[in-house]
């Protein structure tokens, strides 16, 4: 069963392709073995892998063999893939809410930490000192990272402790939330004090 959880869960979070689980399915041992005896590799060896709903399906019926944490990571590493190769700034967002919608103010997992704390920039960028694009970018390196960092895992137990992994700026950023908060609005009244300045200005000429 670990083999097979394993070679899910790399189909799951893209390290190996839909033809290599596929191949890997109908040539492994365990499939003369179990195929009549456990109803879940039934089902699994049921789906049609040429379908594009397929690994929708695969998730949610392997989803009972996996902890909370192992989902976690396949969660994450999806919504990352999809962040990287989106193209449309509403994509990216939608992929970031569903990184965020597991986050939690008290954990320690640094990736949700940083996706938490530039999606709050989107909030600020009409205020001209960034704009959605430099957003969509910062998303995307995040993204990009959190995938380059997972591929190193052998194992899913691996991967579980990568992602408790707390990197030196994780509490730091944990600890300064707020003040990033504070300092962007506190632009954003410097801008606005600059600005009537100006007025007064102007009509002084007058």
């Amino acid at each position: 069963m670990e083999a097979l959880k394993l070679k899910i869960f790399d189909v799951l979070t893209e390290k190996i392709a839909v033809s290599q689980f596929e191949n890997w399915l109908y040539s492994s041992e365990y499939i003369n073995q179990k195929i009549k005896a456990d109803s879940l590799f039934f089902n699994i060896i049921n789906i049609n892998y040429r379908e594009a709903k397929s690994i929708k399906e695969l998730k949610e019926i392997t989803a009972s063999i996996f902890t909370d944490e192992e989902l976690l990571v396949v969660k994450l590493l999806q919504n990352c893939i999809k962040i990287k190769n989106a193209e449309a700034s509403k994509n990216i967002k939608k992929s970031v809410v569903g990184i965020i919608s597991d986050f939690d103010y008290y954990t320690e997992l640094n990736p949700f930490w940083e996706f938490y704390d530039v999606y709050n920039s989107y909030e600020y960028f009409e205020d001209e000192y960034t704009s959605e694009k430099d957003i969509d970018i910062k998303l995307k390196g995040i993204a990009i990272s959190v995938i380059t960092k997972f591929e190193s895992a052998k194992s899913i137990e691996e991967s579980i402790e990568l992602l408790k992994q707390i990197e030196e700026n994780s509490t730091e950023q944990k600890n300064n939330l707020n003040s990033t908060d504070s300092s962007l609005k506190n632009t954003v009244n410097e801008k606005e004090y600059t600005f009537i300045q100006k007025i007064f200005a102007f009509f002084k000429k007058i």
